[in-house]
């Protein structure tokens, strides 16, 4: 566990919804909040720099922070690993990332039920994915080694999430694409107008649905442009759809 005097504390603006479910399941648990974040961040901020395998634009940026501020949020103070916020900082800053949005994805996929999780990053799946995991990995990862190491689990809250994901991604569909700012090569989707997009991840996968009029577009880590409203590459993106639409007719 981190020292404490190593501790730094922050304040997050949470959507109010994630706090009471939040809750709840620590209390259930019988987690002690902030300590267990800081496990989980340990793990979460190196996967969210692999995943978001593209930097945000300063546009698509803005509009998450935005589609943010349109949300009903409650100050949250946390006392985290200082060299952890650091970290986190960082990759926030290279990938312009808003950092209330990846806590409040983090906060919603740690609170969210099942149904919810087939919903936000496995509406394209017409198998049961969870199924997929359980025969391919039930001996080996968090499965096996909790059940033999009770007092030392290995707290991995997403390690069958990712798992199903890459499962269920077909590696012939990536592409190898040279990201400019990094100066490094990804693999990335292509949308119907060619735009480069990250593959199905926690945090790459772009979140556009309604939660009791609420949209998610504020928890996104990664934003294409081609999503937003108005948005010369929005416009581009529908005359892709609306040509492709045309030869149906």
């Amino acid at each position: 566990m981190a020292n404490l005097a190593s501790n730094q504390k922050i304040s997050v603006k949470v959507w109010e919804p994630l706090i009471t479910k939040l809750d709840q399941k620590m209390e259930r648990a019988c987690l002690r909040r902030d300590a267990y974040l800081a496990r989980v961040l340990a793990l979460e901020v190196p996967c969210l720099d692999a995943e978001v395998v593209l930097p945000n634009s300063v546009t698509a940026q803005a509009y998450v922070a935005a589609q943010l501020e349109t949300l009903p949020r409650k100050l949250m103070s946390l006392a985290l690993p200082a060299d952890l916020m650091r970290s986190l900082n960082e990759v926030c800053k290279k990938k312009r990332i808003v950092r209330d949005a990846f806590f409040n994805r983090l906060f919603l996929l740690l609170a969210a039920p099942p149904r919810a999780i087939d919903q936000l990053l496995f509406d394209f799946l017409d198998v049961d994915w969870r199924r997929e995991v359980w025969s391919e990995y039930k001996h080996d990862g968090p499965f096996f080694t909790n059940g033999f190491y009770p007092l030392e689990p290995d707290i991995d809250p997403f390690w069958a999430i990712r798992a199903g994901l890459d499962l269920c991604t077909d590696a012939a569909d990536l592409q190898d694409y040279y990201e400019p700012e990094s100066g490094i090569t990804v693999k990335v989707l292509r949308d119907m107008a060619d735009n480069p997009m990250p593959p199905a991840s926690i945090y790459g996968t772009v979140l556009e649905q309604k939660v009791q009029g609420n949209s998610l577009a504020g928890l996104n880590c990664y934003f294409p442009e081609s999503r937003i409203p108005g948005h010369p590459e929005e416009r581009r993106l529908q005359a892709s759809l609306d040509a492709v639409l045309a030869e149906l007719g």
